[in-house]
């Protein structure tokens, strides 16, 4: 009898675990992709509208950050990403004619780099590169590709992801770079520090 009652009471916390995962989870596709109903995939017209509003945040962090960055490297990562985004907003613009507005995913943007400059300014910003392109690599993988219907949209989402795997790796090299020339800075400053040089 103390058995059929703990089972009971365990299969009754297993299927309540159960039903708050699966509400959680519609939750989560919910907010992941504004504008969608929670049982629906977007359309081609709202993919189309997520790529444009992805690429000018990133045309439009990189335009920002271009004239106060030092680091060549950094420098040459922002208008690559910059020039590239400018070219594939024109190629998605076709596909979407009727859009001309700055974004269309109602999306809150990322927080400003305005505030910082120098190490820190390049920094923030390849950090952010990284992170914006591994995110968006999971949206075309798991929302936009998925969910395209047209052919030619197909195409240009494939095209798409090239591009933006291609960009990440190029963040990821120079952030390694970059880290690698900050440590030997670093390095050389302490070991001045021990032999009573003052290196800069």
């Amino acid at each position: 009898m103390y058995t059929r009652k703990t089972i009971r009471i365990t299969k009754v916390r297993a299927l309540a675990v159960a039903v708050l995962a699966l509400t959680a989870g519609v939750a989560g596709r919910a907010m992941a992709a504004p504008g969608a109903s929670a049982g629906s995939a977007l359309d081609d017209a709202q993919i189309v509208r997520r790529v444009l509003a992805l690429d000018r945040a990133e045309e439009r962090r990189a335009d920002a950050v271009k004239g106060k960055i030092a680091s060549a490297a950094v420098w040459l990562l922002a208008e690559r990403i910059s020039l590239d985004d400018a070219a594939l907003d024109q190629e998605f613009q076709s596909l979407a004619p009727g859009d001309r507005g700055p974004d269309a995913t109602g999306r809150p943007e990322q927080p400003d780099l305005s505030n910082l400059s120098g190490d820190d300014l390049e920094k923030a910003y390849v950090d952010r590169e990284v992170q914006s392109h591994q995110a968006m690599l999971a949206t075309i993988d798991g929302e936009l590709i998925p969910a395209a219907r047209d052919g030619e949209l197909q195409r240009r989402l494939g095209d798409l992801r090239s591009e933006v795997a291609a960009h990440l790796q190029a963040a990821e090299n120079v952030k390694h770079a970059e880290w690698s020339r900050r440590t030997a800075q670093q390095q050389r400053a302490d070991i001045g520090k021990t032999i009573g040089n003052d290196y800069p």
